[in-house]
């Protein structure tokens, strides 16, 4: 497809994605499909996110008259979140997680649950799908209070639209893609849960024995004991 079709596929799609989202591509066209359509998205960024800054919308900015050069400082230095940050979550961030978020899909709903036998490609093309409404919107971000219709709508809009693509893609029920997004999700909770248990209980253990070690120590007699009953020595009367 040429890009004004691309372009015109993901609008389609985004409004229709029961109708749209059947479109069989291999994993180098799911990429080179999101790669195109987010050099728009980064475009439309970097240009409202450039107003943004020049305006001064979400800085303390003084008029050009009286701005100081810590000001001109911090306005160029917005141009670089605005560029760099667009970059990394565009063109890295973003594809990066579809691969890795493609994998956890099949893990769970092939080999764990069974309900689908199709490859790789087909589940990450649903995920590619299932971007679409936040290159659509990504424009918003710069802008102050604009961009809480980004923050709740385009997550929300990108749930039902996977739904809708993994059923298409998967030949399942969209109850089923449902449900495997609901237990891939609660698994992955468990998973972050478990670490960051672990990692407290490591933390715990640490302390806990340097203490111990003597490295540290605290007063505990006087947790035991009311202060008044405690000589100077550290003897209790």
């Amino acid at each position: 497809m040429s890009i004004a079709n691309e372009l015109k596929f993901m609008w389609s799609l985004v409004w229709d994605p029961g109708r749209h989202a059947k479109r069989q591509l291999d994993l180098g066209g799911a990429l080179k499909l999101y790669y195109t359509l987010a050099v728009f998205a980064f475009i439309a960024y970097a240009v409202v996110g450039s107003i943004a800054v020049t305006l001064g919308l979400g800085f303390r900015s003084a008029p050009v008259s009286s701005m100081t050069v810590l000001q001109a400082f911090a306005t160029s230095f917005g141009y670089l979140v605005i560029v760099g940050g667009g970059v990394l979550l565009l063109f890295i961030a973003i594809p990066l997680s579809l691969l890795i978020d493609a994998l956890l899909y099949q893990i769970v709903a092939k080999f764990f649950l069974k309900l689908w036998n199709g490859p790789y490609e087909r589940t990450f093309t649903a995920l590619v799908f299932s971007i679409f409404p936040v290159l659509l919107l990504y424009w918003l971000v710069p802008i102050p209070i604009v961009d809480g219709i980004f923050i709740v709508l385009a997550p929300i809009w990108s749930l039902v639209i996977l739904v809708i693509a993994l059923a298409a893609q998967q030949r399942i029920r969209r109850m089923d893609a449902l449900l495997i997004l609901l237990l891939k999700s609660f698994l992955i909770a468990m998973v972050l849960l478990l670490v960051g248990l672990s990692v407290t209980s490591a933390i715990a253990y640490l302390v806990g024995s340097v203490t111990h070690a003597g490295i540290i120590s605290f007063p505990w007699h006087s947790l035991r004991y009311p202060f008044w009953n405690v000589t100077a020595s550290g003897q209790v009367k």
